[in-house]
């Protein structure tokens, strides 16, 4: 009979149970909605950095805090051997692939512009951006003054596939160097930035330009985005008892962009939550409060009968428990319904700083669900917990005195 009576109490006043009930479950479906949005929107930024950088990079550390004069972050063959090595023995370890970037001036008969050459090692299977291609081919082992460039700049430059261009660039000794190159494909990006100074050329054919043999990192593929901390802290602990003078960083580190719009995402969450639960918070501290006072008679009846101020207490906070799982539950089957027609509505927009559209989602999984459960409920407890100790706190003679 303990949890039946809280029960019966709520349903003699249906039209206030039922506005309790419609308060909660409102700011619980709109937080389950927006977290799962958020997360969402999250995750598809995390594929698409992790697509961009891998999961993680090693390179020296002089690279990473851009405190090099020349060339002098380049890894040597031996060190690079040595790192493979390293690499081979994770358990998480997917797969790697060399690359050497350098900056260079790209002309197409009058018209130039400042490029970041990336040589890479065509057709590596883990960061060859192959996929990307729109027009004509990615690179081929076979290529050697063969470049890939993106669709931004090819309208800049007004170019297309089987096109002839020059890069102008400085070797690792200082010297000027330029080659010609021949478009050999197009590929397409969704950030514009990047589509216009990012061009693709074979390692082999960017270290002889460069004059060298090194390389300036190692992309790292691993078998998921969990794995890319407890692999960095793996790999950094081997780094050092090799002595090698590299360093690995994750793709989260490497993108300054993702670490500021998650922290926006947590900031937002964190606004709406807080406002959400203000609200819920006053309306039923507002209902339960009105409540109490109209049933005043009745808690004097039964103190009289030799009810506890405890029992008073846990009976009228059992009714606002029953309310805080009913509304929340509510609130979220229909965050989940919510969701699931936004999903099916296939709604699509622009992110800043893209060239494509992308198709917004909200995810629903156990964390989107839980937390916006876990305050809702907590914000009814709490709205709760004044009423319930004035109830308790009546003297009967006041009590039953009351018309």
């Amino acid at each position: 009979m303990g949890w039946r009576l809280p029960l019966r109490s709520l349903w003699r006043n249906r039209r206030r149970t039922l506005l309790s009930l419609a308060v909660i479950a409102l700011g619980t479906s709109v937080s389950v909605f927006v977290l799962g949005f958020l997360e969402s929107s999250r995750l598809q930024i995390q594929d698409s950095t992790v697509q961009q950088f891998g999961n993680l990079q090693v390179a020296s550390p002089l690279l990473w805090e851009d405190a090099a004069d020349g060339y002098e972050y380049l890894i040597s063959p031996g060190d690079a051997a040595l790192l493979d090595a390293l690499l081979a023995k994770d358990p998480s370890y997917r797969g790697s692939t060399r690359q050497l970037q350098f900056p260079g001036l790209l002309g197409a008969g009058k018209l130039t512009q400042v490029v970041s050459a990336n040589a890479i090692e065509p057709q590596n299977g883990i960061l060859d951006f192959a996929d990307l291609a729109v027009e004509g081919r990615s690179l081929d082992p076979t290529d050697a003054a063969s470049v890939f460039i993106g669709r931004s700049l090819a309208r800049r430059l007004s170019l297309s596939v089987g096109d002839a261009v020059t890069l102008t660039l400085t070797t690792v000794d200082g010297a000027y160097n330029a080659s010609p190159f021949r478009i050999v494909g197009i590929y397409r990006y969704s950030n514009e930035q990047f589509e216009s100074q990012v061009v693709f050329v074979p390692l082999a054919f960017g270290q002889r330009l460069l004059n060298t043999s090194g390389v300036d990192r190692l992309v790292v593929a691993l078998d998921s985005i969990a794995s890319t901390n407890p692999a960095r802290d793996r790999l950094a602990a081997g780094l050092a008892g090799a002595g090698l003078s590299l360093e690995p960083q994750t793709w989260d580190e490497l993108s300054p962009f993702y670490k500021q719009l998650s922290a926006y995402f947590d900031a937002l969450f964190g606004f709406l939550t807080l406002a959400i639960s203000i609200l819920v918070f006053f309306i039923i501290l507002q209902v339960l409060t009105l409540a109490f006072l109209e049933r005043t008679r009745e808690i004097g009846t039964l103190r009289a009968l030799g009810t506890t101020r405890g029992e008073v207490f846990r009976q009228f906070f059992a009714e606002s428990a029953w309310l805080a799982l009913l509304g929340s539950l509510a609130g979220v089957v229909a965050g989940v319904a919510l969701a699931g027609a936004f999903n099916a509505a296939k709604i699509e927009w622009l992110p800043p700083g893209t060239i494509d559209a992308s198709v917004l989602t909200s995810r629903i999984e156990l964390k989107t669900m839980l937390v916006p459960f876990a305050v809702s409920a907590l914000a009814t407890l709490l709205s709760a917990l004044y009423p319930s100790t004035q109830a308790s706190r009546l003297r009967v003679v006041d009590a039953l005195r009351v018309e």
